[in-house]
């Protein structure tokens, strides 16, 4: 402890003047330097982080600033019910603050430029759960491995996972509840939903037959007669338009003022549009995938 800490301390104190600091190096090429003391896999070399359970990170939260980016941990256990900064801390691993939340470093390709964190969701033809990524099916919380359940309830899922089956996703707007389904993939016109245009048609029917309409004299007469008293002695009648013939029997040529009276059409034109009300398909053409939140490993 004494040959490390004055290794160092002598590193510190020989380069102050170069503002860069050697370790296990007298000429160090950078602000620091860390040389491996042996090459002969005799020592354990290495940089080692602090390292905090996830509850322990937590414990800290408010001492995390956005100055305090790039800081390194290693949490040795995921935490228990993480808080906004310590949710994607799902398992034991390297961590970094980005100066909002504490975010995985990422095992492999260097080239990807930020890790999955837990809540992030992606569309893939996989059929089912693998490497942390959980199918959005609706399943209950409790059916999960235990870190997946964590994480989940940490998003505010503490029932169910969303069911994205048949769904595409949409930002959030306002107030609406993140993860919450809404919409229909079939719509129904209604009256409403028509353009504002007058339709035409052709009105047919037939007039009331005791409604109100007019004859004029003159369009016809009619006989009054059957009697043979005053007659020409063969049973017919005089042909004299004469009312008073005949003993008052004769032809009369015009109607009765109290006769007078017309007929009328009234109603609503129905014009049937030939439609049965289907509903229609509301969707785009499509591809058809799986949804999946990340959850962690």
């Amino acid at each position: 402890m004494k040959t490390t800490l004055t290794v160092v301390l002598a590193s510190v104190f020989g380069n102050a003047a170069f503002g860069q600091i050697g370790i296990n190096t007298a000429v160090p090429i950078a602000s620091l330097d860390i040389v491996a003391k042996r090459s002969d896999g005799s020592t354990a070399e290495g940089v080692l982080p602090p390292r905090l359970s996830g509850d322990e990170i937590k414990a800290g939260d408010s001492q995390y600033k956005e100055s305090h980016a790039g800081t390194i941990i290693y949490a040795s256990a995921a935490v228990r019910v993480p808080s906004s900064k310590t949710v994607n801390i799902t398992a034991a691993g390297l961590y970094y603050y980005d100066g909002k939340m504490w975010q995985r470093m990422l095992q492999g390709d260097p080239r990807k430029l930020s890790p999955q964190s837990a809540g992030d969701i992606k569309n893939s033809v996989q059929p089912s759960d693998h490497s942390g990524w959980y199918l959005l099916n609706g399943r209950s919380v409790s059916s999960l491995p235990v870190p997946a359940q964590t994480s989940a309830a940490g998003l505010g899922f503490t029932t169910s996972l969303p069911d994205a089956a048949d769904r595409i996703l949409k930002t959030r707007n306002g107030a609406e509840l993140l993860g919450s389904p809404g919409g229909n993939n079939n719509m129904t016109i209604t009256r409403s939903n028509l353009p504002d245009i007058n339709l035409t048609g052709v009105v047919s029917g037939t007039a009331e037959s005791a409604g109100a309409h007019i004859h004029t004299s003159g369009e016809g007469g009619f006989l009054l007669g059957g009697t043979d008293v005053g007659n020409n002695g063969s049973g017919h009648y005089q042909g004299n338009n004469d009312s008073s013939s005949w003993g008052g029997v004769g032809l009369m040529s015009s109607t009765a003022t109290s006769g007078a009276h017309i007929h009328s059409l009234s109603g609503i034109a129905t014009i049937p549009t030939g439609g049965i009300g289907a509903s229609m398909d509301n969707r785009s053409a499509y591809l058809v995938v799986n949804t999946f939140i990340y959850l962690g490993e």
